[in-house]
């Protein structure tokens, strides 16, 4: 069993190596973590004794934490547990990534087919609560899939994350609409154009437009962080489920179509707004700057002071 899973992690890290483009690195002998549900390897060869350890850890603890907020079942038996593969940083930036590949020889052989990626900051990885939500609760619409991950991040993930990166989603917002630039949801598709993304496959995708891509992002953290609130747990649960069977069924998870739900998303974004002006004023000033990856200045606290 040992020799198999080792043969699949490092399989599985040399086609997305190759795939990227990028030549792969002989692993360490014996670099392979594995946990309840994970499988943990170091495609750069490079972390310290013991890192790989403490982020398989690390990682096992928010997959479990995930668990139970979702009350969904890891599915190890059926789908293989979930490689984590540690990477370096994607085009300079911290971030993870999540690819399901088909699942049919998942259910026959136990074999993994779901993998997250985390690209650099090792100890304090950024979006893998969100990554992992992907993996436990695989959703063909991006705009469903990505709120439920928003969630998953805002509550047990890094502050630091896309789109928040280090600041309040709501004032990003605010921003947007202190700017008239914000992007109607029903606008954000279920696939990556409207997202200012594109898919490259196998599980790689380029941010064509990194504004757009923060607005559609952060508006969907927002939105969702306000269905929470506004109708509870429960009633996202319930939207996860019956979007298996139906497209986005907003009135029958929450009573309301998209356009009402909306409608008092930004209503409430607008009562809450009072004593908040200043901190929008610094996310437009971010986002008016013309250069720069607006996630990654917002980061190190560029234009905000």
């Amino acid at each position: 069993m040992a020799k198999r899973v080792a043969t699949w992690v490092g399989l599985v890290a040399a086609l997305a190596m190759a795939s990227a483009g990028t030549p792969c690195r002989a692993q360490a002998a014996g670099a392979v973590v594995e946990t309840r549900h994970l499988l943990a390897s170091d495609a750069t060869g490079r972390l310290p004794d013991g890192q790989l350890q403490a982020l398989a850890e690390q990682a096992q603890a928010t997959l479990d934490r995930l668990l139970e907020l979702w009350g969904c079942p890891a599915q190890t038996e059926t789908f293989g547990k979930i490689l984590l593969i540690y990477d370096e940083p994607l085009r300079g930036h911290c971030t993870s990534t999540c690819f399901v590949r088909g699942q049919r020889g998942g259910r026959a052989s136990g074999e993994p087919t779901r993998t997250v990626r985390v690209f650099g900051c090792a100890e304090a990885p950024l979006m893998l609560a969100h990554k992992f939500t992907a993996a436990l609760m695989p959703q063909p619409d991006k705009l469903l899939r990505n709120m439920m991950g928003a969630i998953s991040e805002m509550r047990l993930g890094n502050p630091m994350s896309f789109p928040a990166c280090g600041q309040d989603v709501d004032d990003w917002v605010r921003s947007f609409a202190r700017g008239g630039t914000l992007i109607p949801l029903g606008q954000l598709g279920p696939d990556h154009e409207s997202w200012g993304m594109r898919d490259l496959g196998g599980g790689r995708l380029m941010a064509l437009d990194r504004v757009r891509q923060l607005r559609a992002y952060a508006e969907t953290a927002s939105f969702a962080r306000y269905l929470e609130a506004a109708h509870g747990l429960d009633s996202l649960k319930r939207l996860t489920r019956l979007s298996r069977t139906q497209a986005r069924p907003w009135q029958e998870a929450l009573g309301a179509d998209l356009a009402e739900l909306e409608a008092r998303w930004l209503e409430s974004l607008k009562a809450g707004g009072a004593g908040r002006e200043e901190q929008a004023g610094r996310m437009a000033r971010v986002m008016g700057r013309g250069f720069g990856d607006p996630c990654a200045l917002a980061q190190r606290g560029v234009g905000l002071r």
